[in-house]
């Protein structure tokens, strides 16, 4: 049996997760805006964002590749053990940052995997969760942006 793949069935089925990754990266962008982040970290944060789409999109065979590789020896197990300690330390030092990426990361992987079901090749979920993520930055200007035209006099 085909499944039916049109835009309708396919916005009321996974409208959701994709709304949920929306509103986690405006929320991250918040945060950004709170902590008076310079455009340099504005820039790095759009970045991330792409890479992290790429990771579980385009990257995913790479990205599994080396993980499974970095278990296979001990220098692996080693590393592995390293990167888990320092990530102990970037919790507990930094945990409202902490906290946020994790969100992030759960959020893209719920949305992948909605992608997964929906059937969508890795080219068009990669630029789809792109879009996406960078659409919730996005909007995370608005308030500043209605705010400084609300200060100039501008009404909208």
């Amino acid at each position: 049996m085909k499944q039916d793949r049109t835009l309708r069935t396919v916005l009321q089925s996974h409208w959701l997760s994709w709304t949920l990754l929306i509103m986690a990266y405006a929320t991250y962008g918040g945060f950004l805006h709170h902590g008076k982040t310079s455009p340099l970290g504005w820039a790095v944060s759009g970045l991330l964002a792409i890479w992290g789409a790429w990771a579980i999109t385009l990257g995913w065979p790479r990205m599994r590749q080396l993980l499974l590789l970095g278990f296979q020896s001990d220098l692996g197990y080693f590393v592995m053990a390293l990167t888990i300690a320092s990530l102990a330390v970037a919790a507990v030092s930094q945990f409202q940052r902490f906290a946020y990426f994790l969100m992030l990361i759960a959020v893209s992987l719920l949305a992948r995997v909605d992608n997964l079901i929906a059937g969508f090749r890795d080219v068009v979920a990669f630029f789809w969760l792109s879009a996406l993520a960078l659409l919730g930055l996005a909007i995370s200007w608005l308030p500043l942006l209605l705010r400084s035209a609300t200060l100039h006099g501008a009404h909208l």
